[in-house]
C-alpha cells in the first residue's frame, strides 16, 4: 500500500466528530450579542415612559402596554443572567425612566379598562423591575428606586387598593397579570422608603392600634402611627406568601422594627414576642410551611440587622426556638424544608457572633457550651442533602471559626480535617473515596476554602489543608446509576486553591515540605508547593468534565503564577496557553490546550498523560469526551522517543487488563486511545519521520504488533459484549473495529511472514464479524478503513479464510432476512470497502472477479424498493465507499461499462425514491444518501460515459429545486461536482441560500431552446414542487422568480426575434401540460402542478397564450382526467381553480362552464360550494348565491338543471 501524509479515514472521522461537537462558549455569544440586545431594549423601554411636552413637563402616559412588548423585554433581558455585570453601565439609563413612569401612573386618577392582549402600565413596569431584580439582584435594583418620603403614602395605597390585585366580589383579573410580582416590587420600594431619617409619626397621625392588634394577634401599644399599622398588616399577610413576596415582607418588617422611633414605641419587643410565641404554639395542622418560613425569615433578618443592645435580651429565646425546630417533633414539618434549615443556620451563626462580640454573654446563654453546640450542629449540617443549606453551614462555620480564639479555632479545623480523613482508604499511592459522602466533602471543603479566603488558618496548618484540597480537587465518585457526584467538591476546592494563592505569601507556600503532603508524594515529592499546585490546576483545567471547574482552575492557576512569580516552571507561557476562555470547550481543552501545555515541560506531559487514562479522560461518562481524550493521547505521542511510546502502550494495556467485564465505557476509551496512538505512530513512520521517535534499529512497528496478544487476554471478549443492550455494544464494536483496522494496516507494513503467522486470524475474523453486526453510526464510520486493513491482512496470512469470509458476507446480504432493518448494514459497508482489493492480477493485468460482480449486484439490488428504507440508505452508502476506494489507475478495469450501468441505474432509482409511510416522506432519506453517492461518483469521474449520465444530472437538478430544504441544499452542493456547463448558473445563486429569490431566479436561466427536453422537464418538475407545496417563504420566492422570468420571456417562438437564447412562455406551458399527462397517477407531482397552473391563471400569465397555438383544450382535458372519479379533496379544489382560469379563455369557456356546472351535484358538499363560487365568478349568475349548496345532490338536481339551461 502506498504511503500517505493524511491520517487514516477512521482517525479522520474521530477528529471530524470532535470538531462537530465544538461550538462557541455561551458567554462569548452573549458578549457579542449584548450590544444589539441592549440597543433593542433602549428602543422598547420608551414605550413605557410618558412623552415629554415641548416645555419639558410630562405629557400623557400610556395606561396600557401590549403584552408582546413586555414579552420582548423579557426575551432581551433574561439571557443576561449568565453575565449580569454587562447590564451595570446601562441600569442608570433604563431604571430611572421606569421608576418615573410608575410614579406617573400613581398620579393618574382614572385607570384604563382591561383590554385583550394588553396589560396595565403599572403592572408591566413592576414585572420588568422584578425581572431586573432576578437578573441583577434586588440590592442593586433597590438603589434606583425613588426614596423621597412623599411617595410612601401613594405606594402604600397602591399596595392596599391597587386595581391589579384580585378583590372579593369583583371579576377575576386577567391571566396575563401576575399580582405577586407587583406586590414584591412594592414591598421592596416600601422597605427602601422606610429608611426615612425622621419619625413616622411626623408623616402619619397616631391612631388606635386596638383593631390591628386584635386582627394580627399582636401586643401593640395603645396608639401608633397609621403608616406603621398599615405596613404591619400587609407584612404579616405577606409572610404567608409562597413567592418572593415573603422575603420582601420580612425585610420590610425588619426595617420597620429596628427604626429608633419604633423601638421606642415597643414594636421590636412586640414583634419578637409574637414570632417566638408562633413557634411555641404552632404545628403542622395549625399553620402551613410558608407562614413558618416567613416568620423564620423575619427572625433571621432581625438578628442580623439589630445590634447587641437591641436584640440581646431576646437572643436566648430565639436560640431556644432554633433548637426546638431542630429537635422537636411538632416542628418536624419546618425542619424538613431546606429553606428553613438554611435560615436556622444563618440565625445560629449570627447569634454566636453576637455572643463572641459581647463582653458579657447575653442573658440566658452559656457562651462556650452554646458555641460548641452550634459548631457541632454545623459540622453535621455541612453534609446536608440540599446545596443551599451546605453553603450556609460552611459559611457559618468559617465565620465562627475566624472569630474564635486561636486554640478553639485550631480544634475546629482539626475536626474538619478529621471528618475529611474518615473513610478514606489508601491503596499504595492511590486513595479510594468510595466510602465517603460527597455532600459532606463539599461542605467541609467549602468551609476550608472560606477560612483560607479570610486567612483564618495559620501557615503551620497548611500541610494538612493542602492535602485535603488536593484530594478534593481531584474528587470523583460515581453513583449507582453511573452519574458523577464529585463536581461540587472540585468546585469548592478550586475556590480554596484560588484563595490560598491570593491570601498567603510565597514564603508561606515554599516553607511547606511537599513530602509531608501525602496526596503530592506520587511523582511530585521533589517539587515545591506552588509547582505541585500548578500541575494539579493544569490537569483539572484541561480535563475536568465541568466547564465551570475548568475555568475556575484556570483562574486559580493565573492567580497562583501571578502572585508567586518564579516558582512555577514556564509559568507565564502556561498562563497564556491555559486561558480562561480557551478551556471553556472541553474538546478544545483536551485536544489543544493540554497538548500545548504538555510541550512546555516533561513534568506537565507526564501529569497530563497519566490523568488522560483516569476518570476525567478515557474514563469519562460521555463518548465525545472519551474520543477527545483518546485523540489527545495520540497527539501526545508526537515527538516522543520509542521508549516513551512503548511506556504509553504498556500503561494503557495495563489499564485494560485491570478492567472488569462490565466497565464498557472505560474499555471504549482505552481501546480508542490505543487506536489513536498506533495511528499516530504508523502515520509518522509511513511518511518517513521515524527518526522523530528515535527508534534506531528497532522499528516501533515490531513492538506495536505485539498488541495482537491483547486479543488473547484483556480483549478476548465474549459475543454478548457485542449483542447485549445492557453492555452498550456500540461502544465496544466501534472501538474494536477501529483498533483492528489500524493494527492490521500497521502489521502489513512490517511484512515479515514469520511474524504474520503468529497473528490470531480466527479471533480477528470473529471479532470483526461481530462488529459488522452492529448498525450504530460510530461503527459504520469505522468499518471502511478497518475492513480494508483486516481483509488485506487475511489475504496475506490465510487467503482461504479471506475468500470464505467474503462469501459469508455476500450470503448474509443475499438472504431475504437482510432486506428489513439495519441489522446487516456493516456487511454492506465492508463489501463496498474491499471491492477494489478483490481484482485478480494475471500477467500484470487486473481483471474483475466473480465476487466483485456479486458485490455490485447485491448492493445495487438493495437500492431498490424490494428492501427496507434503512437498508436502501446503507446500500447507497456502501456504493459511495466502493467508488471512493477505486484507484484512478485501475478505474477503467474495475468500473466496466456493465458495472457503471448497474450503479447508474441504482442511483437513478434512488434519486426518484419518494416512498411515503406513516412516518412521512421516508424516501427523502434515500434521496439524500443517493445525492452523496452521486456527488462522489461525479467527483471521481467513475460514471463518465454511462448511458444514464444525463438522466442523473437531470435528477440532481430536479432535487436542487424541490420543496424540502435539506434535499435542495445538498443537491445544490452536489451540482458543483457535475460536468455539465449550464449547471454553473444554478450554483451561482447558492451563495444567497437555496431558499432565496436569487437562487430560483438563477435556476430558471437553464431553460434555453438548446437545452435538452430531459433537463427542461427536470427544472420545471423541481420548480413546481417548490412553488406548489413548499414552506411559505420558499413558495413566495419561487413564485416571484417564476413570474419575473415569464414576464420578460417571449410569448411564443415567433416572438423571440433576436432573443433566440430565451425560452418562450408557450414552451413552458406545453412542458407543464406534458408533465400533467405523465403524472396523472402521481399525486405528489400532479397536485403542485395544478397549484402552479392555477396560480399562472390568477396572475394572467396564461392569458397571454390566447393568440398562440397553445392547446387550451388539451389542458382542459388533462385537468378533467386528473380528478376523474377522485375523492382527493385538495385535488378537486385545485381542479376548480384551474377551471376558473380556463373559463376565461374563449376556446374552452363553454366546455369549462359545463364541467363546473356538473360539479354542482358532486357528492362532497365542500366541492359543491366551491363549484358554485367558481361558476359565479365565470357567469355572475346571482341565483347561485340564493341556494344552499350544502343540501343533498338529489334535492339540488332541479335547481342545477335550471342553472345549466341558463348558463349554457
Amino acid at each position: 500500500m502506498s504511503s500517505s501524509k493524511e491520517a487514516p479515514p477512521a482517525f479522520q472521522f474521530v477528529q471530524t466528530f470532535l470538531k462537530m461537537n465544538a461550538a462557541d462558549d455561551d458567554d462569548l455569544k452573549l458578549q457579542r450579542a449584548s450590544t444589539a440586545l441592549l440597543s433593542d431594549l433602549q428602543t422598547l423601554l420608551p414605550k413605557l415612559s410618558p412623552k415629554r411636552k415641548h416645555d419639558g413637563s410630562s405629557g400623557q402616559i400610556h395606561q396600557r402596554v401590549r403584552e408582546i412588548d413586555v414579552q420582548r423585554i423579557f426575551t432581551i433581558v433574561e439571557p443576561f443572567q449568565e453575565d449580569p455585570q454587562i447590564l451595570d453601565a446601562h441600569l442608570k439609563t433604563f431604571l430611572p425612566q421606569l421608576v418615573v413612569a410608575y410614579l406617573e401612573t400613581l398620579r393618574t386618577s382614572s385607570r384604563a379598562k382591561p383590554k385583550k392582549h394588553f396589560v396595565p402600565l403599572s403592572h408591566a413596569i413592576c414585572r420588568i423591575l422584578n425581572l431586573f431584580c432576578k437578573v441583577r439582584g434586588e440590592k442593586v435594583i433597590k438603589g434606583f428606586l425613588n426614596n423621597e418620603p412623599r411617595y410612601l403614602e401613594p405606594i402604600l395605597h397602591e399596595f392596599e387598593e391597587g386595581d391589579n390585585f384580585p378583590k372579593e366580589g369583583e371579576d377575576p383579573i386577567s391571566q396575563s397579570i401576575v399580582p405577586w410580582e407587583e406586590r414584591y416590587v412594592l414591598l421592596l420600594w416600601l422597605s427602601h422608603l422606610s429608611l426615612a431619617p425622621f419619625p413616622l409619626a411626623s408623616m402619619s397621625a397616631l391612631q388606635s392600634s386596638q383593631e390591628t392588634a386584635a386582627a394580627l394577634a399582636l401586643e401593640l401599644p395603645p396608639e401608633a402611627p397609621g403608616v406603621t399599622l398599615r405596613i404591619l398588616t400587609i407584612c404579616i399577610k405577606g409572610l404567608q406568601s409562597a413567592t418572593k413576596e415573603r422575603s420582601a415582607a420580612a425585610n420590610l418588617l425588619v426595617r420597620l422594627s429596628v427604626r429608633p422611633d419604633m423601638q421606642k414605641l415597643g414594636l421590636l419587643s412586640a414583634l419578637v414576642k409574637w414570632s417566638l410565641s408562633f413557634f411555641s404554639t404552632t404545628s403542622e395542622t395549625l399553620s402551613d410551611i410558608h407562614q413558618s418560613l416567613g416568620v423564620l425569615t423575619f427572625l433571621s433578618g432581625l438578628v442580623a440587622a439589630a445590634t447587641n443592645e437591641e436584640i440581646g435580651p431576646f437572643l436566648s429565646d430565639i436560640y431556644q426556638s432554633c433548637q426546638n425546630i431542630i429537635k422537636q417533633d411538632n416542628l418536624l414539618f419546618v425542619k424538613s424544608s431546606a429553606v428553613a434549615r438554611k435560615l436556622v443556620v444563618k440565625t445560629l451563626r449570627v447569634i454566636v457572633v453576637h455572643i463572641l462580640q459581647a463582653t458579657v454573654p447575653p442573658p440566658g446563654l452559656d457562651g462556650i457550651n452554646d458555641i460548641a453546640e452550634v459548631i457541632e450542629y454545623l459540622l453535621e449540617t455541612v453534609g446536608d442533602g440540599d446545596t443551599p443549606v451546605r453553603y450556609a453551614a460552611s459559611k457559618a462555620l468559617s465565620i465562627i471559626t475566624m472569630k474564635l480564639d486561636t486554640e478553639m479555632a485550631g480544634e475546629v479545623v482539626d475536626a474538619i480535617l478529621g471528618e475529611l480523613n474518615e473513610n478514606v482508604y489508601w491503596q499504595g499511592q492511590k486513595r479510594n473515596l468510595s466510602g465517603v459522602s460527597p455532600l459532606k466533602w463539599h461542605g467541609l471543603t467549602l468551609t476550608l476554602s472560606h477560612l483560607l479566603y479570610r486567612r483564618a488558618l495559620s501557615p503551620a496548618q497548611l500541610p494538612e489543608i493542602l492535602n485535603a484540597l488536593l484530594l478534593a480537587h481531584a474528587f470523583e465518585q460515581r453513583s449507582a446509576t453511573g452519574g458523577s457526584q464529585g463536581t461540587n467538591v472540585r468546585d469548592a476546592a478550586c475556590f480554596g486553591i484560588w484563595a490560598l494563592s491570593r491570601r498567603y505569601s510565597t514564603k508561606d507556600l515554599l516553607a511547606v515540605d511537599t513530602s509531608s503532603i501525602r496526596a503530592a508524594r506520587h511523582r511530585h515529592e521533589s517539587f515545591s508547593i506552588p509547582q505541585v499546585l500548578a500541575i494539579q490546576l493544569l490537569v483539572v483545567a484541561c480535563l475536568d468534565p465541568s466547564g465551570n471547574i475548568r475555568r475556575g482552575s484556570s483562574a486559580a492557576l493565573q492567580e497562583l503564577i501571578g502572585r508567586h512569580p518564579n516558582t512555577v516552571v514556564e509559568g507565564i507561557p502556561m498562563v497564556q496557553i491555559v486561558d480562561f476562555h480557551a478551556v471553556g470547550l472541553r474538546d478544545r481543552a483536551i485536544c489543544d490546550v493540554a497538548i500545548k501545555a504538555a510541550q512546555l515541560h516533561h513534568m506537565y506531559w507526564e501529569a497530563i498523560f497519566e490523568n488522560m487514562l483516569e476518570w476525567s479522560g478515557t474514563g469519562s461518562l460521555d463518548a465525545p469526551s472519551r474520543l477527545s481524550a483518546a485523540s489527545a493521547i495520540g497527539l501526545l505521542s508526537k515527538g516522543q522517543s520509542s521508549s516513551a511510546v512503548y511506556d504509553m502502550v504498556d500503561q494503557i494495556s495495563a489499564k485494560l487488563g485491570a478492567l472488569r467485564p462490565r466497565e464498557v465505557e472505560e474499555r471504549h476509551g482505552l481501546v480508542m486511545a490505543l487506536f489513536a496512538l498506533v495511528t499516530e505512530v504508523d502515520c509518522h513512520n509511513r511518511i518517513g519521520v521515524a527518526s522523530e521517535y528515535d527508534l534506531n534499529d528497532t522499528p516501533s512497528h515490531i513492538y506495536l504488533t505485539n498488541l495482537w496478544s491483547l486479543f488473547g487476554t484483556s480483549l478476548k471478549l465474549e459475543d454478548k459484549a457485542f449483542m447485549s443492550p445492557t453492555l452498550r455494544p456500540e461502544f465496544t464494536a466501534s472501538a474494536i473495529c477501529n483498533f483492528l483496522g489500524v493494527l492490521a494496516t500497521m502489521t502489513l507494513h512490517e511484512a515479515k511472514q514469520s511474524r504474520l503467522s503468529s497473528i490470531p486470524i480466527e479471533e480477528i475474523v470473529r471479532l470483526f464479524n461481530l462488529c459488522l453486526g452492529r448498525y450504530e453510526e460510530s461503527v459504520l464510520q469505522a468499518i471502511p478503513a478497518s475492513a480494508r486493513g483486516v481483509f488485506e491482512l487475511m489475504s496475506a496470512t490465510s487467503p482461504s479464510t479471506a475468500k470464505e469470509t467474503i462469501s459469508n458476507w455476500l450470503s448474509q446480504l443475499e438472504s431475504e432476512s437482510s432486506h428489513n432493518g439495519r441489522r446487516y448494514s456493516g456487511f454492506a459497508i465492508a463489501l463496498g470497502a474491499i471491492y477494489s482489493l478483490l481484482g485478480e492480477v494475471n500477467v500484470d493485468v487486473l481483471s474483475v472477479t466473480d465476487e466483485q460482480d456479486r458485490i455490485v449486484k447485491v448492493l445495487t439490488f438493495r437500492c431498490t424498493a424490494s428492501v427496507d428504507i434503512q437498508a436502501r440508505t446503507v446500500a447507497l452508502r456502501a456504493l459511495e465507499v466502493l467508488l471512493k476506494n477505486i484507484p484512478q489507475n485501475h478505474s477503467s478495469v474495475l468500473m466496466r461499462r456493465e458495472t457503471k450501468q448497474h450503479i447508474a441505474d441504482a442511483l437513478h432509482t434512488a434519486l426518484n425514491d419518494y416512498t411515503v409511510t406513516e412516518r412521512g416522506d421516508v424516501g427523502s432519506l434515500v434521496r439524500l444518501e443517493a445525492l452523496n453517492t452521486t456527488g462522489t461518483a461525479w467527483s471521481t469521474g467513475l460514471l463518465d460515459g454511462s448511458s444514464l449520465e444525463e438522466r442523473l444530472h437531470a435528477d440532481v437538478l430536479r432535487l436542487s429545486l424541490e420543496k424540502l430544504d435539506k434535499i435542495r441544499a445538498r443537491a445544490a452542493h452536489v451540482l458543483e461536482q457535475g460536468n455539465l456547463e449550464h449547471f454553473e448558473k444554478v450554483i451561482q445563486g447558492v451563495a444567497e441560500g437555496v431558499s432565496s429569490y436569487l437562487y430560483f431566479s438563477t435556476a430558471l436561466q437553464i431553460l434555453l431552446p438548446s437545452t435538452s427536453y430531459t433537463i427542461k422537464e427536470a427544472v420545471l418538475l423541481g420548480f413546481v414542487s417548490s412553488a406548489g407545496m413548499a414552506s411559505e417563504s420558499v413558495v413566495q420566492n419561487s413564485r416571484a422568480a417564476l413570474l419575473d422570468a415569464l414576464d420578460i420571456s417571449p410569448t411564443s417562438t415567433e416572438d423571440r426575434a433576436s432573443r433566440t437564447d430565451e425560452f418562450s412562455l408557450v414552451e413552458v406551458a406545453n412542458c407543464l401540460v406534458d408533465l400533467m399527462k405523465q403524472s396523472l397517477e402521481t399525486e405528489r407531482v400532479l397536485i403542485p402542478l395544478l397549484e402552479v397552473v392555477a396560480f399562472l391563471f390568477d396572475m394572467q400569465i396564461m392569458h397571454r397564450l390566447v393568440p398562440t397555438p397553445f392547446n387550451f383544450r388539451a389542458l382542459l382535458s388533462v385537468t378533467q382526467r386528473a380528478h376523474f372519479k377522485s375523492s382527493h379533496m385538495q385535488k378537486l379544489h385545485l381542479a376548480l381553480d384551474v377551471y376558473r382560469g380556463l373559463g376565461m379563455i374563449e376556446s374552452t369557456r363553454k366546455e369549462t362552464i359545463a364541467k363546473v356546472t356538473s360539479m354542482l351535484l358532486h357528492p362532497f358538499p365542500n366541492i359543491r360550494v366551491t363549484a358554485a363560487e367558481t361558476l359565479w365568478v365565470l357567469t355572475q349568475d346571482e341565483s347561485l348565491k340564493m341556494q344552499d349548496w350544502g343540501q343533498s345532490p338529489k334535492a339540488l338536481k332541479e335547481v342545477v338543471d335550471g342553472i345549466k339551461s341558463a348558463v349554457l
